[in-house]
Protein backbone atom coordinates (compact mmCIF):
# COMPACT_ATOMS: atom_id res chain seq x y z
CA UNK A 1 0.00 0.00 0.00
CA UNK A 2 1.69 3.55 -0.68
CA UNK A 3 2.13 5.67 1.81
CA UNK A 4 -0.77 8.26 0.44
CA UNK A 5 -3.56 5.31 1.11
CA UNK A 6 -2.19 4.30 3.83
CA UNK A 7 -1.84 7.97 5.49
CA UNK A 8 -6.03 8.29 4.30
CA UNK A 9 -6.97 4.73 5.57
CA UNK A 10 -5.67 5.59 9.21
CA UNK A 11 -7.36 8.96 9.29
CA UNK A 12 -10.32 7.83 8.27
CA UNK A 13 -10.44 5.16 10.89
CA UNK A 14 -9.78 7.20 13.60
CA UNK A 15 -12.90 10.15 12.18
CA UNK A 16 -11.88 13.18 12.68
CA UNK A 17 -10.39 12.34 16.28
CA UNK A 18 -7.02 13.36 17.23
CA UNK A 19 -4.82 11.12 19.01
CA UNK A 20 -2.56 12.45 21.83
CA UNK A 21 0.99 13.49 20.87
CA UNK A 22 2.45 10.01 21.60
CA UNK A 23 0.16 7.91 19.51
CA UNK A 24 0.05 10.39 16.54
CA UNK A 25 4.17 10.02 17.14
CA UNK A 26 3.49 6.31 17.09
CA UNK A 27 1.58 5.67 14.08
CA UNK A 28 3.63 7.84 12.00
CA UNK A 29 6.65 5.61 13.20
CA UNK A 30 4.10 2.65 12.07
CA UNK A 31 3.53 3.64 8.56
CA UNK A 32 6.72 4.25 7.99
CA UNK A 33 8.05 1.18 9.36
CA UNK A 34 5.16 -0.83 7.60
CA UNK A 35 5.95 0.92 4.41
CA UNK A 36 9.76 1.65 4.21
CA UNK A 37 11.90 0.18 7.20
CA UNK A 38 15.22 -1.23 7.26
CA UNK A 39 16.17 -2.64 10.83
CA UNK A 40 19.56 -0.78 10.63
CA UNK A 41 18.31 2.54 9.33
CA UNK A 42 17.38 3.85 12.89
CA UNK A 43 21.34 3.19 13.74
CA UNK A 44 22.93 4.13 10.43
CA UNK A 45 20.76 6.88 9.37
CA UNK A 46 18.80 8.43 11.91
CA UNK A 47 18.64 12.23 10.95
CA UNK A 48 16.96 10.50 7.99
CA UNK A 49 14.57 8.28 9.91
CA UNK A 50 13.61 11.19 11.81
CA UNK A 51 12.45 13.72 9.17
CA UNK A 52 10.42 10.71 7.38
CA UNK A 53 8.58 10.10 10.52
CA UNK A 54 8.09 14.01 10.84
CA UNK A 55 6.78 14.16 7.36
CA UNK A 56 4.48 11.15 7.60
CA UNK A 57 3.07 12.73 10.99
CA UNK A 58 2.48 15.69 9.18
CA UNK A 59 0.39 14.07 5.98
CA UNK A 60 -1.59 12.08 8.81
CA UNK A 61 -2.34 15.22 10.80
CA UNK A 62 -3.55 17.08 7.71
CA UNK A 63 -4.98 13.98 7.13
CA UNK A 64 -7.08 14.22 10.08
CA UNK A 65 -7.83 17.64 10.18
CA UNK A 66 -9.52 16.96 6.54
CA UNK A 67 -11.53 14.32 7.92
CA UNK A 68 -12.79 16.58 10.78
CA UNK A 69 -12.96 20.17 9.19
CA UNK A 70 -13.09 19.62 5.72
CA UNK A 71 -16.65 19.06 5.22
CA UNK A 72 -17.53 22.06 7.57
CA UNK A 73 -14.41 24.52 4.83
CA UNK A 74 -16.31 23.27 1.78
CA UNK A 75 -19.80 23.88 3.25
CA UNK A 76 -19.02 27.59 4.70
CA UNK A 77 -19.29 29.30 7.69
CA UNK A 78 -22.74 30.98 9.56
CA UNK A 79 -20.65 34.05 10.27
CA UNK A 80 -17.06 35.60 11.13
CA UNK A 81 -16.83 34.17 14.64
CA UNK A 82 -17.51 30.57 13.57
CA UNK A 83 -14.71 30.59 10.98
CA UNK A 84 -12.13 32.34 13.92
CA UNK A 85 -13.02 29.62 16.19
CA UNK A 86 -12.16 27.33 13.61
CA UNK A 87 -8.85 28.70 12.73
CA UNK A 88 -7.74 29.13 15.95
CA UNK A 89 -8.57 25.77 16.71
CA UNK A 90 -6.51 24.51 13.93
CA UNK A 91 -3.52 26.93 14.58
CA UNK A 92 -3.25 26.30 18.16
CA UNK A 93 -3.54 22.68 17.97
CA UNK A 94 -0.63 22.80 14.98
CA UNK A 95 2.06 24.74 17.31
CA UNK A 96 1.22 22.31 20.28
CA UNK A 97 1.47 18.80 18.43
CA UNK A 98 4.86 20.58 16.79
CA UNK A 99 6.92 20.31 19.90
CA UNK A 100 5.39 17.29 21.47
CA UNK A 101 6.29 15.79 18.41
CA UNK A 102 9.68 16.49 18.27
CA UNK A 103 10.28 14.50 21.50
CA UNK A 104 8.21 11.55 20.95
CA UNK A 105 10.78 11.18 17.79
CA UNK A 106 13.87 11.61 19.44
CA UNK A 107 12.75 9.58 22.54
CA UNK A 108 12.05 6.61 20.01
CA UNK A 109 15.07 7.28 18.22
CA UNK A 110 17.44 7.29 21.28
CA UNK A 111 15.88 4.24 23.32
CA UNK A 112 16.72 1.82 19.85
CA UNK A 113 20.01 3.28 19.47
CA UNK A 114 19.85 2.07 23.39
CA UNK A 115 21.40 5.52 24.96
CA UNK A 116 20.69 5.60 28.06
CA UNK A 117 18.32 8.72 29.59
CA UNK A 118 15.42 9.95 31.55
CA UNK A 119 13.18 12.84 30.22
CA UNK A 120 11.51 15.89 31.86
CA UNK A 121 14.25 15.40 35.21
CA UNK A 122 13.06 17.89 38.01
CA UNK A 123 16.48 19.74 38.72
CA UNK A 124 17.00 23.05 40.47
CA UNK A 125 14.15 25.85 40.44
CA UNK A 126 12.24 23.04 39.44
CA UNK A 127 13.34 23.22 36.03
CA UNK A 128 12.80 20.34 33.90
CA UNK A 129 15.39 19.74 30.56
CA UNK A 130 13.68 17.83 27.81
CA UNK A 131 16.59 14.93 28.53
CA UNK A 132 19.21 14.40 30.50
CA UNK A 133 21.72 11.29 29.90
CA UNK A 134 22.71 8.81 31.42
CA UNK A 135 19.73 9.47 33.96
CA UNK A 136 18.06 11.84 36.51
CA UNK A 137 19.80 9.61 39.42
CA UNK A 138 22.98 10.44 37.83
CA UNK A 139 22.55 13.77 38.06
CA UNK A 140 21.22 14.10 41.68
CA UNK A 141 24.14 11.96 42.84
CA UNK A 142 27.30 14.63 43.81
CA UNK A 143 29.67 11.94 43.13
CA UNK A 144 28.59 11.07 39.63
CA UNK A 145 30.87 12.86 37.53
CA UNK A 146 29.71 15.46 36.11
CA UNK A 147 31.68 15.44 32.63
CA UNK A 148 29.79 12.25 32.09
CA UNK A 149 26.34 14.27 32.12
CA UNK A 150 24.72 15.47 29.03
CA UNK A 151 21.69 17.73 28.93
CA UNK A 152 19.62 18.15 25.81
CA UNK A 153 16.84 20.46 24.77
CA UNK A 154 14.82 20.42 21.98
CA UNK A 155 12.92 22.96 19.78
CA UNK A 156 11.53 23.20 16.93
CA UNK A 157 12.65 26.16 16.22
CA UNK A 158 14.70 28.68 18.45
CA UNK A 159 14.43 32.28 17.79
CA UNK A 160 15.14 33.61 21.35
CA UNK A 161 14.06 30.52 23.22
CA UNK A 162 17.10 29.22 23.12
CA UNK A 163 18.14 31.21 26.01
CA UNK A 164 16.07 29.29 28.20
CA UNK A 165 18.36 25.60 28.19
CA UNK A 166 20.78 28.21 30.18
CA UNK A 167 19.91 27.73 33.76
CA UNK A 168 17.76 24.14 33.72
CA UNK A 169 20.77 22.04 35.06
CA UNK A 170 23.14 23.85 37.36
CA UNK A 171 25.77 20.70 36.98
CA UNK A 172 26.50 21.75 33.53
CA UNK A 173 26.16 25.42 33.45
CA UNK A 174 29.99 25.78 32.88
CA UNK A 175 29.59 23.10 30.03
CA UNK A 176 28.79 22.46 26.78
CA UNK A 177 24.37 22.53 26.90
CA UNK A 178 22.95 20.91 23.75
CA UNK A 179 19.98 21.74 21.64
CA UNK A 180 18.46 20.02 18.93
CA UNK A 181 16.04 21.80 16.19
CA UNK A 182 14.52 21.49 13.11
CA UNK A 183 15.12 25.07 12.05
CA UNK A 184 16.80 24.46 8.65
CA UNK A 185 18.88 27.47 9.28
CA UNK A 186 20.43 30.15 12.12
CA UNK A 187 21.85 33.51 11.63
CA UNK A 188 25.96 33.71 12.21
CA UNK A 189 25.00 36.67 15.31
CA UNK A 190 22.87 34.16 17.12
CA UNK A 191 25.03 31.00 16.48
CA UNK A 192 28.16 33.48 17.41
CA UNK A 193 25.88 34.24 20.90
CA UNK A 194 25.39 30.48 21.46
CA UNK A 195 28.56 29.53 20.87
CA UNK A 196 29.76 32.01 23.92
CA UNK A 197 27.16 30.47 26.27
CA UNK A 198 28.80 26.83 25.27
CA UNK A 199 25.48 25.95 23.51
CA UNK A 200 26.27 22.95 20.90
CA UNK A 201 23.53 22.87 17.85
CA UNK A 202 21.81 19.80 16.87
CA UNK A 203 20.21 19.41 13.63
CA UNK A 204 19.39 16.82 11.02
CA UNK A 205 22.22 16.32 8.70
CA UNK A 206 20.74 17.34 5.49
CA UNK A 207 19.91 20.59 6.62
CA UNK A 208 23.87 21.45 8.28
CA UNK A 209 24.68 22.73 4.90
CA UNK A 210 22.04 25.58 4.75
CA UNK A 211 23.73 27.00 7.98
CA UNK A 212 26.68 29.76 7.43
CA UNK A 213 29.83 27.85 6.54
CA UNK A 214 31.90 29.19 9.32
CA UNK A 215 29.66 27.45 11.87
CA UNK A 216 29.04 23.88 10.18
CA UNK A 217 31.93 22.30 11.51
CA UNK A 218 30.50 22.88 15.00
CA UNK A 219 27.51 22.05 14.05
CA UNK A 220 26.14 18.02 15.37
CA UNK A 221 24.17 15.80 13.60
CA UNK A 222 21.55 13.51 14.86
CA UNK A 223 24.26 10.38 14.67
CA UNK A 224 26.62 12.02 15.82
CA UNK A 225 25.22 13.50 18.79
CA UNK A 226 24.29 9.72 19.55
CA UNK A 227 28.06 8.37 19.26
CA UNK A 228 28.81 11.81 21.47
CA UNK A 229 26.39 10.10 24.08
CA UNK A 230 27.82 6.85 23.96
CA UNK A 231 31.49 7.86 24.16
CA UNK A 232 30.41 10.18 26.89
CA UNK A 233 28.30 7.83 29.61
CA UNK A 234 29.64 4.57 28.96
Amino acid sequence: MSLEKQVRRIAVSLKGKFPSAEEMSHLAQMIYEEIFYNENDIIKNPDEILLQWIYIEYLLFCAIEEEKYGKKVRNGFKNMQEFLDTANSVMNRRKVRAGKSLEQHLTEIFERNDLPFDREVVTEKNKKPDFIFPSGEAYHNPQYDSNKLIVLASKTTCKDRWRQILNEADRVRDKNKYLFTLQPNISSKQLSEMKSERVILIVPKPYINNYPPEFRNEILSLVEFISLVKNTVY
